[in-house]
């Protein structure tokens, strides 16, 4: 087998896995539904609402390295799963973590060395794009949370567990919490303050009543 083609078709069986590997911050909430969220869903939601922000905003970015990093930011998830706030791990134990797999399943590539240095810039947060695609991937996750609510398919009760692992903003969660999915919302609000583009996207998601299916 020629090499180029042996690395191509192991990082895709790899990568291929997220298509079965539910997201597991709604398994421990527990939706109630036949069919989950994957994590590869998750990467094409993120992709779909990147496009679509950046777009409609005309925003000045580098297209090319926010879908690239879009595609690729939940590779480490490959080997070391979904972690969530409940998995009792530190952001530098993650990020730790996180590197150590990514290196694993990059290894031998041609373009180890880009992969490796745009996901480290994702994590940094640091550039204008790696910024957009962290509050991309943020937002994405609490509008599929708040569909879910729309489903009926999440508890209220159960997502009020939650609060013992918010810290300072527990307090300020439960008071704007009205909805099930409102107490993912409210927590991840500060990471859309100051951006008036996400602020505002938020807040009508938050807004939404019911869900509206294209006609044929």
């Amino acid at each position: 087998m020629k090499e180029k083609n042996q690395n191509i078709i192991r990082f895709y069986l790899y990568a291929n896995t997220l298509k079965e590997r539910l997201r597991t911050g709604f398994v421990e909430i527990g939706i109630e539904k036949e069919r989950i969220e994957s994590v590869a869903e998750h990467i094409y939601g993120t992709l779909i609402l990147g496009i679509m922000i950046a777009s409609e905003y005309e925003l000045n970015l580098d297209m090319e390295k926010v879908l690239k990093i879009l595609t690729l930011h939940e590779t480490e998830e490959i080997i070391m799963g979904d972690l969530t706030i409940r998995s009792n791990i530190t952001r530098e134990e993650k990020l730790k973590l996180g590197r150590e797999c990514v290196s694993k399943i990059t290894k031998n590539l041609l373009k180890k060395q880009e992969i490796d240095n745009l996901l480290e810039e994702f994590n940094e947060r640091k550039t204008k794009e790696a910024k957009f695609c962290y509050k991309v991937d943020k937002i994405e996750c609490d509008f599929q949370i708040k569909i879910y609510d729309l489903q009926k398919a999440m508890s209220y009760e159960k997502a009020k567990e939650d609060l013992k692992y918010y810290g300072d903003r527990a307090e300020i969660v439960s008071k704007n919490a009205k909805t099930a999915s409102d107490f993912w919302i409210e927590y991840d609000k500060i990471i859309y303050q100051g951006d008036e583009i996400f602020e505002s996207l938020i807040e009508d998601i938050q807004k939404i009543d019911k869900l509206v299916k294209p006609k044929n």
